[in-house]
């Protein structure tokens, strides 16, 4: 048997990247577990470029946070004070370029990029250190640190296909986000649907107990004692089912509950609040006339907290808005919510079917017979405008407007 050949990935020369990068497309395709495939391809870039680590970062779906995405002994050599840092410290200039090239700490090191960044992160990701963007579909969706004990120099080549590693693992990281979108919607639709039957049998079993309450009338004026008995066993039964059900209706308001706590409006300077401090965009509230409307429906509530998660992180992650402004105008009849900001705009009917935002958004609001609409704001940016009927009687139980601009 032939000698077995060792490969020193360090020292590959430029025409094995090729073989590298169909590799690391194999590693992400085959393995039924994506966050071990995609610690085992970023190992392949790792070994290649002679990296010391390699710790993965990932944006959270709201984009307000970076997720770190390794294994044990990596994360080990972090520590839990970098298991998740803020998006607005590191996606940005230069670390993050419209055409997604890699970049090495080495070039920025007077760069206030570089000088702000926090000293301990910087201890570890080292003067050498190399930011590999992981990006599909013109979306930013995290990015690789390679840190290096040495000098590290990025050539051409290994620009390169750290740029084509880049997208591969981006294209993965995007077709599993669609993926999963595409499960919440569905489940959005089952849940609809579930909750349209829901209203159906309550009201029908309702008046079956009422019906059959009239009928033991009858039974007891008769003095049938046989078949008011049974009328008793029956009756039984029906409201067991009624509690049923209810405990189901419950169930998913309580599910709502822990959503939204609080005032309506309070929940909306909550998220406001936190999306301002994690990603530095100037955000104002606005409640014209006080927010003295009547009070919002619970499962309304949270539907429209989500619309305003998914409106914030799309300012984030699509408009470059320099302001946001966030308006709750209630009605005795209707609650509608804006999301303005002055960036760049959009089309929605220009939006591809892999971005799933606007159907989600869209189904939200159709759950509570709302509507959501995107329009160009007064600043020539987005807004978005969520509005829904006040109906306490179907929607179950509500929680305050709002006191107070």
């Amino acid at each position: 048997m032939p000698e077995a050949q060792t490969y020193d990935h360090a020292m590959a020369p430029a025409g094995s990247y090729l073989a590298e990068l169909v590799r690391i497309n194999d590693t992400l395709i085959w393995s039924h577990d994506r966050t071990d495939s995609l610690i085992a391809a970023v190992a392949v870039v790792r070994d290649l470029m002679g990296a010391r680590l390699a710790p993965t970062y990932l944006l959270d779906e709201a984009g307000n946070l970076l997720v770190l995405v390794t294994d044990d002994e990596q994360r080990a050599v972090l520590g839990e004070g970098f298991a998740t840092m803020p998006a607005h410290e590191h996606v940005r200039e230069p670390w993050i370029n419209p055409q997604e090239w890699p970049v090495s700490a080495a070039d920025h090191l007077d760069h206030e990029a570089w000088t702000s960044l926090p000293a301990d992160f910087r201890a570890w990701f080292g003067e050498s250190g190399v930011v590999v963007s992981i990006h599909a579909d013109g979306r930013h969706l995290g990015a690789v640190l390679l840190c290096f004990d040495g000098p590290f120099t990025l050539t051409q080549e290994r620009k390169e296909f750290l740029a084509a590693a880049g997208r591969i693992l981006g294209n993965a990281v995007y077709r599993w986000q669609v993926g999963s979108r595409e499960r919440e919607l569905g489940a959005l639709e089952e849940r609809r649907r579930l909750s349209d039957e829901l209203h159906v049998d309550l009201s029908q079993q309702v008046a079956a107990v009422g019906l059959h309450a009239g009928v033991m009338r009858l039974d007891a004026v008769a003095g049938d004692t046989a078949r008011l008995a049974q009328d008793l066993d029956r009756l039984d039964e029906l409201v067991g089912v009624l509690g049923r059900s209810l405990r189901h209706q419950m169930l998913g308001l309580r599910a709502d509950g822990e959503m939204v706590g609080g005032t309506f409006v309070d929940q909306v300077r909550v998220h406001v609040e936190n999306f301002r401090r994690q990603i530095g965009i100037p955000v104002t509230v606005e409640c014209p006339g006080g927010c003295t409307g009547d009070e919002v429906p619970l499962p309304v509530a949270a539907q429209l907290i989500r619309v305003l998660q998914e409106a914030l992180a799309n300012v984030h992650l699509h408009a470059r808005a320099a302001t946001v402004t966030v308006r709750v105008l209630p009605s005795h009849t209707r609650i509608r919510l804006e999301v303005e900001d002055d960036g760049n705009g959009f089309d929605p009917t220009s939006v591809p079917d892999s971005r799933l935002g606007v159907a989600i958004m869209t189904e939200r609001m159709q759950q509570v017979d709302g509507v959501v609409h995107f329009g160009r704001g007064a600043a020539g940016g987005t807004l978005v405008t969520a509005e829904a009927p006040l109906h306490p009687a179907r929607h179950g139980r509500a929680i305050p407007a709002g006191t107070g601009a």
